[in-house]
């Protein structure tokens, strides 16, 4: 079993992962090192290793998640009324993606399951983290609402295209 650990970091460490985290996850988009050092003093890190799961559908949570490495899949299990089906991939995600947004938005449970397909190192960040500062927040609200609007129309996408067949 995983647990989450705070670790401290040396500056250059702080650094180095500041401008990697800027340059490669959508959600950190236009904030400043200032801004990302901030939300990373109360994030905590963990490692997965393959086949363990990260998230479960329908858990509750108020984190965001960073995949620093690795690949997970997000796996939708089907409705209780819809049978034993198996769950459906809906997604891989790799180094620089993020999730858990959704929950952060709607406070909701979590809408699928996240799982490691190889070995994983994430950042999970605190929802109270995010929404700290106003200034901030505004612009992680605005790069979360980017992502979730590219996710609906993949979706939207694929759905046509499995309806359909074009």
């Amino acid at each position: 079993m995983n647990h989450w650990t705070k670790e401290k970091t040396d500056f250059s460490d702080m650094q180095r992962l500041m401008s990697r985290l800027i340059e490669k996850v959508s959600f950190l988009q236009g904030l400043t090192h200032k801004e990302v050092e901030k939300l990373l003093e109360s994030s905590e890190k963990c490692t997965f290793e393959a086949g363990e799961t990260i998230v479960r559908q329908n858990s509750t949570g108020a984190f965001l998640y960073v995949l620093i490495a690795g690949t997970v899949v997000v796996l939708k299990a089907p409705s209780p009324s819809d049978g034993k089906k198996p769950p459906r991939e809906l997604a891989r995600l790799n180094a620089g993606d993020c999730f858990g947004e959704m929950s952060l938005v709607d406070r909701d449970s979590r809408s699928a399951s996240i799982i490691a397909l190889a070995p994983c190192v994430l950042i999970r960040i605190n929802e109270m983290a995010c929404w700290k500062d106003p200034h901030t927040s505004a612009k992680i609200f605005h790069n979360i609402a980017r992502t979730l609007s590219r996710r609906l129309r993949t979706m939207d996408e694929a759905f046509v295209v499995g309806r359909y067949g074009d």
